[in-house]
This record gives structure tokens, sequence and C-alpha cells, in this order.
């Protein structure tokens, strides 16, 4: 009954989290829309969602699968390719560039390791933390609804990632039994 209604607050936390960041994708997909701006990465992202709704919600019951891998590395890619976005616009002071680089790197380290859920703890925190600084860090806009949607459109990927993470740790103990099912499934 416990891990029911455990595994039903994780759904529901997962989802929120998800909410949110589609929200504000879409708000900021919208407002680069209006303003003539790339908006490529941020419909990707769209995309992006509906992949992390099916594995958090169903996908993760199969045995094997290396679907949270491609979405971290997917994430990864798009980490990497969205500061290219802003410095065609902007100027980016360099520990944004860096914090960026750094986060890209270290979820694709992630996306390797993804059996090694207690060590990844740390890579979780550093990436993280790593978002913040590339969230918030000022880049400097003369108009203050300028720098609010240039620091949500930042923020997008923060809310992907927090997502990614709340499906990994949440879903990894039932991933690994599945797995261990169906290989007990194959011996017989």
């Amino acid at each position: 009954m416990e891990n029911k209604q455990d595994r039903r607050l994780d759904t529901i936390l997962i989802l929120l989290v998800a909410l949110v960041g589609v929200a504000l994708s879409l708000i900021t997909f919208f407002w680069r829309l209006q303003n003539r701006i790339q908006s490529f990465l941020l419909a990707e992202e769209g995309i992006f969602y509906l992949f992390l709704f099916y594995y958090g919600i169903r996908g993760y019951k199969k045995p094997h699968g290396n679907a949270l891998r491609y979405l971290v590395l997917v994430l990864a890619a798009v980490t990497a390719a969205s500061i290219q976005m802003q410095l065609d616009y902007w100027s980016v002071p360099w520990p944004v560039v860096l914090s960026n680089g750094l986060a890209a790197v270290l979820m694709g380290y992630m996306a390797g390791r993804l059996h090694k859920g207690k060590e990844n703890r740390w890579t979780v925190a550093a990436v993280t933390v790593l978002l913040l600084v590339r969230s918030f860090w000022p880049i400097g806009q003369q108009y203050a609804a300028l720098s609010v949607f240039c620091t949500l459109t930042r923020i997008t990927t923060l809310f992907s990632w927090i997502t990614v993470v709340l499906i990994y740790f949440f879903r990894y103990r039932e991933h690994r039994e599945a797995g261990f099912a169906a290989d007990a499934e194959s011996k017989r």
C-alpha cells in the first residue's frame, strides 16, 4: 500500500515539475517567435518533454531500455547548443558559457554511468549548480522585460534537468527490478 502511494506521489511531483518546465518552454517559445529570435531548440524541448512524460509514467517499466540514457544525452546536446543561440543575440559572460559547457559534459558523463545511482548524486549536484549559474548569472540586458525572458529561456534547461533527475532517482529501482525480472524469465 505504502509503495503504491509513494509511487503516486513521485509521479505527481514529476508531472508538476515537468508541467512547469513545459509552461516556461511555451512562454519563451512564443516570446522568441514574436521577437523573431531563433526558437528551434525550444521547439525540440517540447518533443523532449513528450518523451520525458512517457518514460516517467510508463517507459521505465521496459527492462534494459536505454531511453533514459538517450534522454540525458539529448538534453546534454541541447544544453551545449543552447548557448550558441544566446551568443547570437547577447553578449554572454564567460561564467555562463563555462557553466553551460561543463553542465553538458557532466550530463554526457552521467548518461554513460546511469547504473551507478549513488555516485551520480555528486554529478547531479554539480550539474544542478552549474545550471543554476547558467540560469541566473546576469547577462546585463538594457530592458527589464528582455532580461526576464532571457532568464526564462535559460531556466527551461534547468527544469528539463530537474525532471530527468526526478525520473532517474524515483524510477531507478523499478527499472532495475524490471530488468532482473526479464533476466529471470529468459533463464526459464
